[in-house]
Formats: structure tokens, sequence, C-alpha cells
């Protein structure tokens, strides 16, 4: 593993969450500015859809070939092009990788507007 990659202890409000160094031109700017950016859209091949996407369908994109999905608070996400700007680095995202990751994500991020973050990324609705 290179060392850019080495998992850190984060300090201060997320101290003990494991952090790793991004690569140059990931950072959470470099984020935003590819989310906001005119073009196709990063939620990939199905698009954001009316018909609700099933829990079934949901456990089809977990990788490692093809995209990734995850449903947080309700919405379904293709997080494929955010992995390489997650800063608990892809492990950690992969965690909730083909299922609903809610709770996992409240529990490290309850403070995250996960729709302002990845509005782009929203595949629809997970079905009931």
């Amino acid at each position: 593993m290179s060392s850019h990659l080495k998992p850190t202890m984060a300090k201060g409000a997320g101290a003990g969450r494991l952090q790793v160094a991004l690569k140059p031109g990931h950072s959470l700017m470099d984020w935003v500015k590819l989310k906001n950016k005119k073009g196709p859209s990063l939620a990939g091949s199905r698009r954001q859809s009316r018909e609700p996407i099933t829990k079934e369908e949901l456990a089809q994109h977990k990788g490692p070939e093809g995209e990734i999905w995850m449903a947080i608070r309700g919405y379904v996400f293709n997080v494929t092009p955010y992995l390489d700007f997650h800063p608990g680095g892809r492990a950690q995202l992969m965690k909730g990788a083909g299922k609903d990751a809610t709770k996992l994500f409240d529990h490290y991020h309850p403070w995250v507007n996960v729709a302002g973050m990845l509005d782009n990324c929203c595949v629809g609705k997970l079905a009931p």
C-alpha cells in the first residue's frame, strides 16, 4: 500500500474515525466542483427513475465490477464516482454497498446532508 493511502486517526470532532490521505484532486472541494459540473449525470446507467428501486435490484450493485449503489434515508445513490473522494477510503464506503446503509451512514455522519452531498448521484427512491 502506498504511503498516501495509509489510514490515520482523525483528530478533533471526528476523533476515532479512520481517514485516508486522498489523491491530489480528490478533496471535498474537488468533489463539489465535479458534482456541480454540467455534463453526464453521475447517477449512472439507470439514472433517476420514477420506479422505486427494490432491495433485490440494489443488492445487484455492490461491486467489484459495475456500479456501486447504496441506499441512505430512503434514496438510492450510485456512489461509484465518489469512491476516491471518500475521506474514510474506499473500503469504508464499500461496507454499505448494495444495501440500505442508513444506520452506518448516520453512525459516522449524522450531520451530513446526504441529499446535498450526493444529489447528482441519486438513482431513485428505495421501494418500501
